[in-house]
């Protein structure tokens, strides 16, 4: 079968590589220039040198097959433990530790976070820098005629058998909308728009050469960050500082309607000399990102969604099934690679 997967995240990935193990032709359209989603890395600093994780710092989960994939990257050297507690941030005091939070093994990626997704991708085709704008449904039958068209919003269409959407739940709904009107269509849209998201800037930042953090992370209640975590923890870097914060809600989403970048900047760098000290305030190099589609606020009851045409087979996947995170992103894709598997064999 000819399966187009849209969306380079975990989840994605995850069903790409089951299938195309057993068999399959996958193409995997992404909409930016490298896979990763949220578990993406930078290059920063004066010569780039510096990697920085802007989206997920980290990997943990407790089901037997996430923890079975975190062995599997461990073994293969792609992943690294981290740290299994975080520093924390209330009432204006520095917390040593995050109150009440149970320890739990934390990982990172010593070449970044998106080399875990690079791993996976091995047994992939992408469309790297390929934006969809819609799915249509061309009828025909998967055995005689790809009954699926994936449209570009360039002049570039693909041919499928199948279609997985494996993107932020606004954006799969957006996509299923262009596809035919019918009823399995109808429902799924009915359902992933009850799906709404948070928001958070991510601000990269570096100070040079100076004493270290003695903590990995630090989870903040603040009103303008929640997070921050100490990259120089993870990897080489040379003696120099680098941190990365991602904000609130709250501020996030007043940032949206916001055009001057600067003010929100500098209310992110006097949020970090609040919580880590004054020289937080003086990076030599900063940049920030806008997730706008960060985290689920709330998440479905089933691993997955699908139409229940098997001659026209499109199904939606991602963090927002039966969870709220990296490990239900990978077990939503699990499962429904899987579920297709014995179902296309």
């Amino acid at each position: 079968m000819k399966i187009g997967i849209i969306g380079a995240g975990i989840s994605g990935l995850t069903a790409g590589r089951i299938l195309a193990r057993a068999g399959h032709e996958v193409v995997v359209f992404e909409k930016s220039r490298g896979s990763g989603g949220r578990m993406s890395t930078r290059r920063m600093g004066e010569k780039a040198q510096h990697r920085m994780d802007h989206g997920a710092s980290y990997l943990t989960g407790s089901s037997d097959a996430f923890q079975a994939f975190i062995k599997e990257l461990e073994e293969k050297k792609v992943i690294r433990k981290w740290t299994d507690s975080f520093s924390g941030y209330s009432n204006g005091t520095f917390l040593p530790q995050v109150p009440g939070r149970d320890p739990q093994t934390c990982y990172f990626a010593p070449e970044g976070m998106s080399s875990i997704c690079k791993y996976m991708g091995r047994w992939l085709d992408f469309r790297f820098n390929e934006k969809v704008g819609g799915v249509t449904h061309i009828g025909g039958s998967r055995i005689k005629k790809s009954p699926w068209m994936i449209n570009s919003t360039t002049i570039n269409v693909f041919e499928a058998d199948a279609v997985i959407i494996a993107t932020p739940a606004i954006q799969a709904y957006g996509l299923i909308s262009t596809a035919q009107d019918e009823f399995e269509l109808r429902r799924m849209i009915t359902v992933l728009d009850e799906i709404p998201y948070t928001s958070t800037v991510s601000f990269m930042a570096g100070y040079g050469e100076r004493k270290q953090p003695d903590w990995q992370a630090v989870s903040c209640d603040h009103p303008v960050v929640s997070w921050i975590s100490n990259e120089s923890s993870k990897r080489d870097s040379k003696g120099k500082t680098n941190i990365v914060a991602h904000t609130t809600d709250a501020f996030a989403e007043k940032t949206l309607e916001e055009a001057d970048s600067g003010e929100v900047n500098d209310n992110v760098m006097q949020a970090l000399a609040e919580i880590i000290g004054s020289w937080a305030g003086r990076p030599l190099w900063y940049e920030s990102h806008l997730w706008r589609y960060h985290m689920p606020r709330k998440h479905l009851d089933v691993p997955f969604l699908e139409s229940e045409d098997e001659n026209a087979p499109i199904a939606v996947i991602g963090d927002y099934f039966q969870g709220r995170s990296m490990e239900a992103a990978y077990l939503s894709g699990l499962r429904l690679g899987k579920h297709w598997v014995d179902k296309y064999s």
